[in-house]
């Protein structure tokens, strides 16, 4: 009988679950499964190449998780808010976390949360939030922390990572900041002094890749990760010197934003960090787990490539 571990990987081609993937076969010594929803697009063809098994499914199929998790010793729970689908993201943790169980072999899950998760009501804007999107998205994160907290499984992490670097390059950046590319303007509805706490994904992937594969030492931890807390004013500084272009900030007029807040849930969001924003005792982090983590400058220069390709 083989004594090899296999852990399976969801939102295997997205930021995280790609990042998880990559410190996972650097250890050699684990076999590991990627959940896609279509196996046949280039990101899936990456995957099977690099030597990961693919099950091919998604989170609403019962039958699909069952036999992605067949064999399966732990699992990344990793699940994205859908705004057409509000409850999706809870469902879908939930699904996973119930099909683990089910399983019978799986006795590790770690789940990708976000900070702050579980202190939403303690935000000042949370008993009059006007948007749907953003009341779903901490409440969805929660209810999928619970249902990690509550179940049967033996080793149960959840790791709360801060704002994502990759949120100011490549397609994410776009979205969320559309001025920033083509303008070099960074625009938002944080205020000049509102802190930003960033967390590298390369990092969130070194972390739950060591939680899955040494789950005696991370078991029952519920670990908030981030780096850096850093103004919009440090964030365009760091962005002007890796991209040799000057990055300008602009901030929303408080009027425009809570109009815009309603129907945008990015706006939405940064007005909630306006009221609270998220710290993390990042040198009792490094210290604790001896895990090395990114500056923000650090990653930009790290992610050169991904940084001409956003700003040219």
């Amino acid at each position: 009988m083989s004594t090899t571990t296999t852990i399976l990987v969801t939102g295997a081609t997205g930021t995280q679950g790609r990042g998880t993937i990559r410190e996972l076969l650097k250890l050699g010594h684990v076999a590991v499964r990627a959940l896609v929803r279509d196996d046949t697009k280039p990101a899936a063809a990456e995957l099977r190449e690099s030597g990961v098994e693919l099950a091919v499914g998604h989170f609403d199929d019962p039958t699909a998780l069952s036999l992605a998790l067949r064999g399966v010793d732990a699992v990344f729970i990793n699940v994205s808010p859908l705004f057409n689908d509000l409850d999706a993201e809870a469902r879908h943790g939930k699904n996973l976390v119930d099909a683990a169980v089910a399983s019978g072999s799986v006795h590790t899950v770690v789940y990708s949360s976000v900070l702050l998760t579980g202190q939403h009501e303690k935000n000042p804007r949370w008993h009059h939030l006007a948007n749907e999107g953003t009341r779903a998205y901490w409440l969805n994160k929660a209810r999928v922390e619970q249902a990690v907290r509550s179940s049967s499984i033996r080793h149960r992490i959840i790791l709360r990572p801060a704002h994502f670097m990759t949120n100011y390059v490549g397609s994410l950046g776009g979205m969320i900041f559309p001025e920033l590319f083509s303008q070099g303007v960074l625009r938002a509805a944080s205020t000049p002094t509102t802190p930003t706490m960033l967390i590298s994904p390369d990092d969130i992937a070194k972390f739950a890749a060591a939680a899955l594969t040494q789950p005696e030492v991370y078991n029952g931890q519920e670990i908030d990760l981030g780096v850096e807390n850093l103004t919009n004013e440090e964030i365009a500084a760091a962005l002007s010197r890796a991209t040799g272009r000057q990055i300008q900030t602009q901030y929303i007029a408080p009027d425009k934003a809570e109009e815009l807040a309603k129907t945008n849930p990015i706006i939405s969001s940064q007005l909630f960090f306006n009221e609270r924003s998220s710290g993390v005792d990042v040198a009792a982090l490094r210290f604790k787990y001896g895990i090395p983590l990114q500056t923000f400058s650090e990653f930009l220069d790290a992610h050169k490539d991904d940084v001409k390709a956003s700003f040219g």
